[in-house]
């Protein structure tokens, strides 16, 4: 029988109804549950178990489609002009100044466990590896690159962006990949597609005596357009230029105004431009 590896939080774990999978570990601590939910031959969205996980999860407004493998959140247009640094954060604590989306009403670590439900397993971070030799600082001033750079790399997801606006009397549906949404001004494109890795945020301790929190829900960022080291989000996206913070920018054109309500998508597959 398949089986996940389900990583969960003590906190989220009650939210969850999934303590008693969990009476001895001190509070704060990881907590690896291995659950046969999600086994494909015999599992489906009517099992009991399932449906009381998606239940949770919605109470924290993550909607989960099991057998779809989508998970799906409410937010919001916050950027259409500034420079990003972040596809998708959560309000209130999320740079909202530097990214595109930005939700309310959702927990980070619900959004975490949405995504290990569905089979995600843990990428790996983008990765600087230094010239050697060393360019000089001539070489440096004609463009020579002090290092190379490998972005992210492993399971993910897709992701799109999908609202309503009313044209001429109509409601009318959109749906893109969010990579066509972030543009590139140094290269004049936009976004590399493909799948946005998994790093799965992690557990911080801002000094010893402090309590452990996971990084994601204590600074609200959830999806990051460039790199970051270490990872305190939760997906990263693979563009070959994400070492750069200061080229990226929303795609005003086809985007709705500031504050209008959006949809995110996190998808195991990828899904048309346009809703069914």
């Amino acid at each position: 029988m398949a089986r996940l590896l389900l990583t969960v939080f003590v906190g989220l774990a009650a939210a969850l109804g999934l303590l008693a999978l969990a009476q001895s570990v001190p509070a704060q601590e990881p907590v690896v549950v291995q659950e046969p939910v999600v086994d494909q031959q015999s599992t489906n969205a009517q099992d009991p178990q399932v449906v009381a996980v998606l239940e949770a999860l919605a109470e924290q407004n993550v909607f989960v489609d099991y057998e779809k493998k989508i998970i799906t959140v409410n937010a919001s247009i916050c950027q259409r002009v500034e420079p990003l640094e972040y596809l998708l954060v959560m309000q209130p604590q999320g740079k909202d100044h530097e990214a595109m989306f930005a939700a309310q009403g959702i927990a980070a670590e619900a959004l975490n466990a949405a995504m290990l439900l569905l089979g995600v397993e843990k990428g790996v971070n983008g990765e600087y590896t230094a010239t050697d030799p060393a360019p000089t600082m001539e070489e440096v001033q004609a463009g020579v690159a002090p290092y190379s750079y490998e972005p992210a790399t492993g399971d993910g997801f897709y992701i799109y962006a999908q609202w309503e606006r009313e044209i001429d009397g109509r409601l009318e549906q959109y749906r893109y990949r969010a990579e066509d949404l972030v543009l590139n001004i140094r290269d004049e494109t936009t976004y590399q597609r493909g799948r946005w890795v998994y790093l799965g945020s992690r557990f911080v301790r801002p000094h010893k005596d402090s309590e452990e929190f996971f990084a994601a829900q204590g600074e609200g960022n959830l999806v990051s357009l460039v790199n970051f080291s270490p990872a305190n989000h939760i997906l990263a996206g693979a563009d070959p230029s994400a070492d750069n913070q200061s080229i990226w920018y929303p795609n005003v054109y086809m985007l709705p105004p500031i504050g209008h309500p959006v949809e995110i998508i996190f998808s195991r597959q990828e899904l048309g431009d346009c809703p069914n």
